[in-house]
This record gives C-alpha cells, structure tokens and sequence, in this order.
C-alpha cells in the first residue's frame, strides 16, 4: 500500500509539473485550477495553501475535452499495460488428463509392388524420417528388369521410326507395368533414355512420414504385396482423455476442448471429439474421450502428456481481465485506449468467473483496454477534469 501510495505521488507531482510548464498554452476548452500533489481532491480557483496538508497549491489546467492523452515516460511510470480484447469461454470447465497417440488413421504402409531381393536399404532406424520421392531401397527383380529392356528397346525403334505402331504399343504396354509398380514419370522418362536397365532399381516413397516400423533387412527376398515399412504423418493426432463418467453424459461427438501439450509453454490447441470409447468395465469411474487435435508443434509425438478443458456449454463470450473493470456505485466502466488517448467507457458485465469477467455491452472484439494502472488513470482524471469518471456516462442507454 505504501509503494502504491509512493508512486501515486510520484505520478501526480510528474502531472503537475507538465501542466505548470504547458499553463501558457490553455486553450478555450481549457481552465486553470490549483490543486495539491499530496491531496489531489483538492481543487480551488485562486493560489494558496491546501486545507488539508497546508501545501501550497500547484496550478494545474483542466480540460473539458474527452480522455486523457499521456506521454510515454508518463505510461512508464504509470506502469500502463493494455491488452485487446477476443472472445473466450467463462463457463464451467471440465478438466481432465491425458496421452497423446498415434492417429491410426494416418499410418502408411510403403508395400513391396513386384517380387525381389533387397539389395540396398537407405532408412534402418524407427523415428526416421522419409520425405516423399526420397529413395527408400533398391532392389533386384527379374520382371522389372525385363520391363526395362523392353521399354529402352521399344522407345529406340519408336524413335527411328514414329509409324511404328507395334512399337508404340510395347512401349505403352511396359509404362503401365512400370507405373503399376510404383515407378515415378520421372523415373520412367530416365530409363527410355538409358542404353540397358539398372539393376538394382531405386524404389522412391511414395508418401512423406516417420518410420513407425521396419520389417525387412538388406538381402532379404520379399514378395508382391509385402509390408516393407510403415510410416505415420503426426499431422493429426490423437488425444485418449480420462474423464470420469459422470462428467461426459454432456459430451458429444464433435464437441470441441481446449488441449495443452507437455513442453508446448501451455500453448492451446483447439481439439474435437471424435468418439466416446466404450468403458472397459461396467463398474468402471473413468470414460476415455479420443480427441482429434492438429498440433502445430513439431515436437508434439505420441506418449506425450496432456491436459484437457471441456467447456460444458461450449460458447465463446468477450471477455477481459476482471481487474481490468472498475465499479462503484454508478456502475462498471474500463479504459480504452484509441490513437494513444485514454477514455472511459461504461460497461455492462456478465458472469465473473475468477479473474476473468464476460462483457456482455460496451466493448467490442479488437478493442485496446488498460489492464493495469486503471487507478491511476482514475486519479488522473479526476486531477484534471475535476469529477469522477463515471460522469456523463448514461447508464441507461447501456
């Protein structure tokens, strides 16, 4: 109390002190008052002592325009901080834990398209990870081998001569296969150019992700249709909640919750329910909720830990710091700053939830409001226009 007190002086001698230096400049809006730096309700028309503390009265000008406009050493010492106004929830939240998983929605199998020898594998280690068109392995088959030839064949005599039709078909015929086999455009146009086939024939992935699991070794033979290796994207996941049971008779598939990862800084990432689990067991406390989340971390992997809010209503309202709002008998009013001039405007509140209060008239998203040295700001006011900040403010129209 005794530091606010220190400061509040400090701020008023600062405001007193521009006002005497600037006193020659007072406009037809403006008058010219004393008041007191210790007992700034004081306020008289002519020079003197203060009745209260016997100081002498320091001339101040007050004007009858609208907000107040402060320097910025004026905010540093004020400590004014602002922050814009957004919608956010304020009803009853349910809060719950849990793990982060894999979506097994997103898994991608990287299958064998002929049969072969694995004579070249580039990805050895789970948690790898394979960008699409890089080369996976290379491997020698006999059919794929003869493909070549054939293409490499047809494409020269096609060339020597373009009327030739049989040509043309044995060409198109040993692009399909290649094309069947996972062989890309780019690829192909390659091995038309080439003198004889390569062998071993590079295999590129035909999709982007993380090695989830490897099930071949260089020098092993696989077979058409052979899982080789499995990826998974991370670009969704999954979130398996525990809630107890009595807390998700509300829930509903597509409900929304706020999630927040471990090692994310308590970053919030808007999640929605996608099926409520059956339990395990009938005498079972706890429902698991799979949530689908699109983590825009990309360090947020499976076994992480994390926290759930369900918003039970689940609707949004503007909201701002409840400290933010200061109330008396003529009502509730914030700061607003617009251009770099501070006014007050009358606000009707909603629910109070903790620090936080529902605005329901008077504010509008985006607005700039002070969230710290509204007092002050308040003092200022009355220094210089005389009255409280309430005044001309019509509570009915609110």
């Amino acid at each position: 109390m005794i530091n606010y007190i220190s400061i509040l002086f400090i701020v008023m001698i600062l405001f007193s002190c521009e006002s005497k230096t600037k006193q020659a400049d007072h406009s037809d809006n403006d008058s010219l008052y004393y008041t007191c730096s210790m007992d700034p309700q004081v306020l008289e028309k002519k020079p003197g002592k203060c009745p209260i503390c016997k100081m002498e009265l320091t001339p101040i000008k007050i004007s009858n325009s609208k907000g107040i406009k402060l320097s910025e050493q004026q905010e540093r010492l004020a400590n004014i901080k602002t922050l814009r106004v957004g919608y956010d929830y304020i009803d009853s939240k349910v809060y719950a834990n849990g793990v982060v998983k894999e979506n097994e929605n997103n898994t991608i199998f990287i299958n064998a398209r002929m049969d072969g020898r694995i004579d070249q594998l580039n990805f050895k280690t789970n948690g790898a990870y394979i960008k699409k068109g890089d080369i996976v392995y290379k491997i020698y088959s006999e059919m794929l081998a003869s493909t070549q030839s054939e293409l490499i064949n047809a494409n020269k005599k096609f060339q020597d001569n373009p009327n030739d039709l049989a040509m043309q078909a044995i060409m198109e015929a040993a692009i399909k296969k290649l094309e069947l086999w996972g062989i890309s455009k780019a690829q192909i146009e390659k091995v038309k150019k080439q003198t004889k086939p390569s062998i071993p024939f590079p295999i590129e992935s035909p999709s982007s992700g993380y090695i989830n699991k490897i099930n071949i070794t260089e020098g092993a033979i696989v077979m058409e249709g052979s899982p080789l290796i499995e990826l998974t994207t991370y670009k969704t996941l999954w979130v398996d909640a525990e809630f107890y049971s009595t807390e998700t008779a509300k829930i509903r598939k597509g409900s929304l919750v706020d999630v927040t990862i471990e090692g994310t800084h308590d970053h919030r990432i808007e999640g929605k329910v996608i099926e409520v689990l059956p339990q395990v067991s009938s005498n079972s406390s706890i429902t698991i909720v799979r949530i689908l989340i699109v983590p825009d971390f990309p360090n947020v992997q499976p076994g992480m830990q994390a926290n759930i809010y369900w918003h039970q209503a689940n609707e949004k309202v503007l909201m701002v710091p409840s400290n933010a709002v200061l109330r008396d008998s003529k009502g509730s009013m914030v700061w607003v700053k617009k251009g770099g001039v501070y006014e007050s405007k009358m606000v009707h509140l909603g629910e109070i939830s903790g620090d936080r209060a529902s605005i329901l008239h008077g504010l509008n998203e985006g607005d700039t409001i002070v969230i710290s040295g509204s007092y002050l700001l308040q003092s200022e006011h009355i220094l210089k226009k005389g009255g409280g900040n309430m005044d001309g403010h019509n509570m009915s129209a609110m």
